[in-house]
């Protein structure tokens, strides 16, 4: 990696000194780590299918806010809508509704002033990119749900890059919620044509009985670079149930690393993602069983046409004495073109006997039999090819808790084959 990214890195992170409470030896030590190993390549075993050449080419500097830019209406009905242009927090474009009479909400900036110690509990990873996000990190949220609090609607993050060419943002939220809480957390990420880079962490702990949704919508510009990291920890009885939809940016990666730690603990991770020509998704999942009768399931359907290219790598670990797990994972992928591309590497690693665990992975192309009846019975092509889509990644959206947001997440898909199938139809036939 070139020696100029590493030492403008180092300054940002030097610039952000004092700018957020107790973070100077946090982000000493993260920039540190970074200055030491650099960026991934594709001979470290998570990152074989991730081309990040951009990233290890050239520095991306800091995202400043833009004179103005439109807000992209809402998707569903929601509890509050809170804002970040170009990584940093508008207060003044976010609605926090009725919310904070029942649970806090705050920039990660207070979370730190009101005690310095509290960055020493950010995740700072071992991976580059977290790292990375620790030492750069000007903003995020702090949300925390108290004990028995139920929030019904979803609480939606909009995050937007605009004009940011040459530039990345580097976001961070913090998760609490109380034993029975339940919170609905909605990202949705969106940006313009110029090239930036939107990396982010969210940080999770769900405690006794309770149950966070996490649902992801990522509509980056099509220059875009897409990295984010869920990290997530389960008590007893609590659920973690997450739903990713990459469909933007040129190369996208989200990595899911979900801890198990208490007996009955449970998490259901799934996702969809849409490549197009020269688009790259990367779904990364990791859950960890830490303890006995602990539940895990995962459904990720990708779909990828012309150029495109998808990937999935799920590991599921099962700790010496976590007896009585039961852990599922079903990755299926569709090309809709021989020129496309899907990666699948499911893994298992089981270090206790009293377990039921399964995986499995497949890779094909649309069912002739089924195009041809769907034909027959005057359906044109692309809608056929669009209809079959539609089914085939309707399994990973079943889980969604709110029918709001699995509607407006079928749309999207639906729009995404429409821009993309009658095109790749044509040239099929050409």
């Amino acid at each position: 990696m070139p020696e100029l990214v590493t030492t403008a890195y180092s300054d940002q992170a030097a610039s952000l000194d004092g700018t957020l409470a107790g973070m100077g030896h946090v982000r000493s030590a993260a920039i540190s780590k970074f200055e030491e190993t650099g960026f991934p390549t594709a001979r470290d075993e998570n990152w074989r299918y991730s081309d990040i050449k951009q990233l290890r080419g050239q520095a991306f500097s800091v995202a400043q806010k833009p004179p103005s830019t439109e807000i992209p209406d809402a998707i569903c009905e929601t509890a509050a809508r809170l804002v970040l242009v170009n990584g940093r927090f508008d207060v003044e474009r976010s609605n926090f509704g009725d919310l904070l009479q029942a649970m806090s909400i705050r920039p990660i900036a207070n979370h730190l002033m009101a005690n310095n110690d509290r960055a020493n509990e950010l995740h700072s990873g071992s991976d580059a990119l977290t790292v990375l996000n620790t030492a750069l990190m000007r903003d995020g949220l702090v949300f925390s749900v108290p004990a028995g609090v139920e929030i019904e609607e979803p609480i939606e993050i909009v995050h937007l890059m605009s004009g940011a060419d040459g530039a990345a943002a580097h976001v961070r939220h913090l998760i609490e919620l109380g034993e029975g809480a339940k919170a609905t957390i909605l990202e949705r990420f969106v940006g313009d044509e110029s090239t930036y880079w939107f990396n982010s962490v969210l940080q999770a702990r769900v405690a006794e009985g309770a149950a966070l949704n996490h649902y992801r919508l990522q509509t980056e510009g099509p220059q875009a670079i897409h990295t984010a990291k869920a990290v997530v920890s389960v008590g007893a009885g609590g659920n973690y149930n997450a739903c990713n939809i990459s469909l933007g940016a040129s190369l996208s990666r989200f990595d899911a690393e979900v801890r198990l730690l208490v007996d009955g603990a449970n998490a259901t991770i799934d996702g969809v993602a849409l490549a197009a020509s020269r688009q790259s998704h990367d779904m990364l999942v990791h859950v960890d069983h830490r303890m006995p009768t602990t539940t895990s399931d995962q459904v990720f359907r990708t779909v990828a046409d012309a150029l495109g290219k998808s990937s999935f790598q799920g590991k599921i670990t099962v700790a010496v004495g976590a007896q009585q797990t039961l852990a599922d994972q079903s990755f299926k992928a569709l090309l809709l073109a021989r020129t496309a591309e899907a990666n699948a590497k499911p893994e298992l690693e089981i270090y206790a006997d009293d377990v039921k665990c399964s995986h499995g992975a497949t890779i094909g192309e649309l069912d002739a039999k089924a195009m041809f009846y769907l034909m027959s019975r005057g359906i044109d092509p692309a809608t056929a090819r669009q209809m079959l889509v539609e089914a085939f990644t309707d399994d990973a959206l079943e889980r969604i808790d709110n029918a709001s947001v699995a509607d407006a997440f079928r749309d999207r898909i639906k729009s995404w084959m429409m821009a993309h199938a009658p095109t790749q139809l044509e040239k099929d036939v050409a």
